[in-house]
């Protein structure tokens, strides 16, 4: 891979693992708070409804960060001395 391609890659990668680590605490936080609430006051339809709408979109953004950093993991560049043993 050219070093221009390489640079830009690695870019684009560290953008989309910001953004989708951002997404999925994001979604987490409003799922879990909504629970802790809905415990708290004793509403067992919000913690449902937490579960229902947003536990699938919670565990599908961290998947998907698993997978971005999974790929980050091959296009951050190798030390010279890792290279060379």
């Amino acid at each position: 891979m050219t070093t221009a391609l390489a640079d830009r890659a690695q870019t684009v990668c560290r953008a989309a693992f910001v953004v989708t680590l951002l997404i999925f605490l994001a979604l987490a936080t409003i799922l879990v708070g909504t629970q802790v609430v809905g415990v708290l006051f004793l509403q067992a339809s919000w913690v449902s409804w937490a579960a229902d709408a947003l536990l699938v979109p919670s565990i599908t953004a961290g998947v998907v960060f698993g997978l971005v950093g999974f790929v980050g993991g091959y296009l951050m560049p190798k030390d010279q001395d890792e290279a060379q043993e």
